[in-house]
């Protein structure tokens, strides 16, 4: 039971030269194991909008990222604010999913602030870190009822949500850790809810290839 592709983000960091080397150390990470590792993008939102889209752009084109963040909780920002909506706007610009921390950090993190943005960026893959964990996982449910863009990290999600989740609202669900030390408890956790093989599989690879558009390593 292992994870042989992971997609790794930087610590929130809130100035862009700090960002800028945690950025680097990613990059040269997927150079060293190239399709085992990814790279995604984690400036802060409260950057000058240059700086940060300068930023994004480097991190795409030439680090080879493969995603962006917005982390609600860590840069004290709306996703639905002139600043969060940079995230979305850059996400469109080079055409990769952006990920949103949702869960812990209300009113900023609470899943609902998606609802207007996926509508209005129907073009671009969302994803909902953590669904809102335990706390607001009805907020989480009606994200997905409206909003198909969006997707579902099932960290520190219970299992019975990702089991009646799934069966609902479809195969939107992919496996995450937050943390490296929590990889094998996660894992576990999918392994043992009672999933079908197929759900099993769509978790830990099929949607997440199909949104972060990455093929396995050969």
């Amino acid at each position: 039971m292992n994870a042989d592709i992971q997609i790794v983000q930087p610590g929130s960091c809130h100035d862009l030269s700090t960002v800028k080397v945690e950025h680097n150390a990613i990059g040269e990470l997927c150079k060293e194991f190239p399709g085992h590792f990814f790279g995604m993008a984690n400036p802060s939102p409260h950057l000058d909008s240059k700086i940060y889209i300068d930023e994004i752009s480097r991190c795409v084109e030439e680090l080879g990222f493969i995603a962006i963040k917005i982390n609600t909780i860590a840069c004290g920002v709306n996703p639905n604010s002139k600043s969060g909506r940079k995230a979305f706007d850059a996400a469109r610009k080079y055409k990769v999913p952006v990920m949103v921390h949702t869960g812990s950090g209300v009113p900023f993190a609470g899943p609902v602030n998606i609802i207007e943005l996926a509508k209005e960026y129907s073009d671009v893959k969302i994803i909902m870190a953590h669904c809102g964990e335990i706390v607001f996982a009805n907020e989480a449910a009606a994200v997905f009822n409206l909003c198909s863009n969006v997707y579902g990290d099932t960290s520190w999600v219970p299992g019975y949500n990702i089991q009646n989740w799934i069966k609902k609202y479809g195969k939107r669900f992919m496996l995450g850790s937050d943390h490296a030390d929590n990889l094998l408890t996660e894992l576990t956790k999918i392994r043992t809810i009672g999933l079908t093989e197929d759900e099993q599989e769509s978790i830990l690879e099929k949607t997440s290839f199909e949104v972060f558009n990455i093929k396995k390593y050969k």
